[in-house]
Parts: structure tokens; C-alpha cells; sequence
């Protein structure tokens, strides 16, 4: 009579699988907040074709909503619809001082990413890791730039174009362009931070987070074109709600 010898490999994985499931029923948690706070946007791209003009971040704001599904003490998986800003501006050095250019632009965002945790039950610090993607809204640009048709009849002293013409100043809502514009989005998502359990049921955090962008805003619509990629970083506190498991 044959003997069966039990596999050890067979073995091990059904004693895991039966963990896992374990660990899913007593951890499984899903939880819903809100969260907001400011950013800083720089757009990455290469100006050496563009002589006296240099990009500069600005300042924006980010809200959203996050989600999380627990899946152990140390790991879930988050999403989170968001509204963001990712704005930048245009300025002009040398004889064009003064004329620059300034874009809003407004963002719906969508981040999946790995929730990891560690430290204490009630104090914890947590990364989040993952990837997202956006959607271009809208934008407004304004600024001021030199008004040809209106030249000064007496020039004034200085080394600067609104020494000869008068400025012109503008604020209008951004016009997309179906053959240029590339109105998705997709990056890496990073974030570290820290969370204090209030109770049961809230828990507060606060993080810093990176969104690095790999996707030109433009498409490919002419030879040689120099890509422009958004880069954002932002600061976020917020408040989280914990279902009944």
C-alpha cells in the first residue's frame, strides 16, 4: 500500500490563504473623509528656445474626498476623487521685465495608491504610493504684456519695453485647443504622513504629498516639440470616518 506524503509546499500555502482570510475578516474596514489644503506647481520643461523667459510655480489648493478599504493593521488601498490646482506663470527678464503670464489651470483628479501604516493604535504614521489620473477642467490666464497698438508719443528713461509702449492687461478664461492640448493626465502619487485615532469612529491626519506627471500637456502636434510636464507638491490635513466593521 502506497503511502501519500503530504506537500509541504501545498501545505504552506493553504495555512497562508487561510491567514489572509482571517486577517481580512477581523482587519476589512472601509472609511470615507474629507481633506484639503495648499500646493505648489512647478511646470517641468526645458526653455532654451525661448530667450528671456523663465517658468515659475504658484500657489494652489487642493480638496477631496478619500476613501479607504482596510485590508490589515499595516495596509489598505485608497482612492480619492479631488479637485486641484496646478498652477505656474510665465515671466519675462532683461528689456522685457514686467511681462509675464500667469495660468490657473483646475484639475479632477483620481489617485490609486497602497496605504501603509506603522507605529502605535492611536498615533501612526503612514506612505502612500500609487499612481493617478487627471482630467484639465478649465484655466484662466492673466497678465500683462506690451500693447503694440498703443505706442507712447514721448518715450521715458529706462532700459525696459513699457519705455516705449504702454502695458495691456488681461484676465480671460483659457481657450483650449482640440489639436494642441492634452487634457489627460496620468503620474506617479506619493505621500507621507502621520494620523491620530480620536476614537472609534475619527481619526485625523496630515500629509505631504508629490505628484509627479508623466504626460506632456501638449499633443504631438508639431516636429521637435519640447514636452511640459506638471510637477506638484502639496501640504493636506483632513479628517477620516471609520464604518462599523
Amino acid at each position: 500500500m502506497k503511502i501519500l506524503r503530504p506537500n509541504p509546499v501545498a501545505i504552506f500555502a493553504i495555512y497562508f490563504c487561510y491567514n489572509l482570510f482571517c486577517i481580512q475578516k477581523a482587519s476589512a474596514q472601509l472609511s470615507a473623509g474629507i481633506e484639503g489644503g495648499y500646493n505648489k506647481n512647478y511646470l517641468v520643461t526645458n526653455n532654451a528656445n525661448r530667450a528671456f523667459t523663465n517658468y515659475q510655480p504658484l500657489s494652489g489648493f487642493t480638496i477631496g474626498i478619500p476613501l479607504q478599504y482596510k485590508i490589515a493593521d499595516w495596509f489598505a488601498i485608497e482612492t480619492e476623487p479631488t479637485f486641484i490646482q496646478k498652477n505656474y506663470s510665465q515671466q519675462r527678464s532683461a528689456f522685457f521685465v514686467g511681462v509675464y503670464q500667469e495660468n490657473y489651470n483646475n484639475y479632477l483628479q483620481l489617485p490609486l495608491m497602497g496605504h501603509f501604516m506603522f507605529g502605535g493604535k492611536r498615533l501612526k504614521g503612514f506612505l502612500n504610493a500609487g499612481l493617478y489620473g487627471a482630467y484639465w477642467m478649465s484655466g484662466t490666464v492673466k497678465g500683462v504684456m506690451p500693447n503694440i497698438l498703443d505706442i507712447t508719443n514721448n518715450q521715458k528713461p529706462g532700459n525696459s519695453i513699457y519705455n516705449y509702449q504702454n502695458p495691456y492687461s488681461f484676465n480671460e478664461a483659457y481657450t483650449f485647443n482640440s489639436r494642441k492640448d492634452n487634457r489627460m493626465e496620468a503620474g506617479w502619487a506619493g505621500g507621507l504622513g502621520i494620523s491620530y485615532l480620536l476614537n472609534r469612529r475619527y481619526e485625523v491626519f496630515t500629509e505631504a504629498r508629490l505628484l509627479y506627471g508623466f504626460t506632456d500637456q501638449q499633443k504631438k502636434y508639431m516636429i521637435n516639440q519640447v514636452p511640459r510636464y506638471n510637477t506638484t507638491y502639496s501640504l493636506n490635513a483632513g479628517v477620516m470616518f471609520h464604518f462599523k466593521k
